[in-house]
């Protein structure tokens, strides 16, 4: 029986960060995220949704949006291109599978797949806002 968890396992003493580990930190996030971003959807404060993109690295190539309505099966929309908002046409792409996924029932998914599956040329985060969600980007 273990009656020390101290006995098992030996806890370092917290290191002085120095100046350089922060900013190398910094870089690394940074590369890792740098093709990415995230958005959190909330309605009434809370999260209702989340939509990521991944963008191509040479921005003129297919970028993904990845579309969760919690509660939900994520979906996946595709652009490619340039000169126009791949992210909006990516967004509405995801939502014209979610007919052939699901048809949710969900309180607030009427107006949010409405929002977005109707691309007119509005930007998705504020195609959504003008329906009564709100819109954080969180990376």
């Amino acid at each position: 029986m273990i009656t020390n968890l101290n006995s098992l396992v030996r806890l370092k003493a917290p290191q002085k960060c120095k100046p350089n580990n922060l900013v190398k930190i910094y870089d690394q996030h940074n590369r890792a995220f740098q093709n990415v971003s995230a958005y959190v959807v909330m309605k009434d404060g809370h999260i209702v949704a989340t939509v990521t993109f991944k963008f191509p690295k040479d921005g003129a190539g297919r970028l993904s949006a990845y579309v969760h309505f919690l509660g939900t099966q994520m979906v996946r929309g595709f652009a490619n291109g340039y000169g126009y908002d791949k992210r909006s046409a990516a967004v509405e792409n995801a939502m014209q599978t979610f007919g052939h996924v699901q048809t949710p029932t969900l309180n607030g998914f009427e107006p949010f797949f409405q929002a977005l599956a109707n691309y007119d040329g509005t930007h998705w985060a504020n195609a959504l806002r003008s329906v009564g969600f709100a819109v954080f980007q969180v990376i």
